[in-house]
């Protein structure tokens, strides 16, 4: 084990000392729940003074971030890579998560942040599939990029 290491620990035994002795042993677990809580009413706080701000961004995102998947999928499958399947399929899934045709209110946003977290691996998968060659099945070299470059 590094000595480093061995050091921190020492260190952190030391500042956990000090914050016992300042705080109390006694009262030590409480002060530690009611800092926690205190973190969180916080957030809570922040998250109710913007939650109408916040629906919309998340809202506005998720259609955003499906229209880049859509396009990185076109791209992927054009040049030989699997794309047009994953896009029927997250599109499948991110209307029935955020459609609602005969209702009058909007999806909650739990299903919209749901969306986003799936167009946004959707994006990730597409964008990597496109830094790779595509795998070439009958046996030719594959093509040359950029578009009119020199064949090896």
């Amino acid at each position: 084990m590094r000595r480093e290491s061995i050091l921190m620990i020492w260190v952190g035994g030391f500042v956990l000392a000090a914050a016992l002795y300042w705080i109390g042993p006694d009262r030590f677990f409480d002060a530690c729940l009611n800092l926690i809580d205190d973190f969180d009413a916080a957030v809570r706080a922040v998250v109710a003074m913007l939650g109408a701000q916040t629906y919309s961004v998340v809202r506005a995102l998720a259609i955003a971030l499906y229209v880049v998947f859509a396009v990185l999928a076109f791209l992927a499958s054009q040049r030989g890579h699997r794309g047009i399947g994953a896009l029927f399929v997250v599109s499948a899934v991110f209307l029935v998560l955020v459609w609602r045709p005969y209702d009058p209110y909007p999806a909650p946003i739990g299903r919209w942040i749901a969306a986003l977290i799936l167009v946004v691996v959707g994006a990730l998968i597409m964008t990597q599939r496109l830094t790779v060659p595509p795998d070439r099945r009958d046996g030719l070299p594959p093509p040359p990029y950029p578009p009119g470059g020199r064949l090896p």
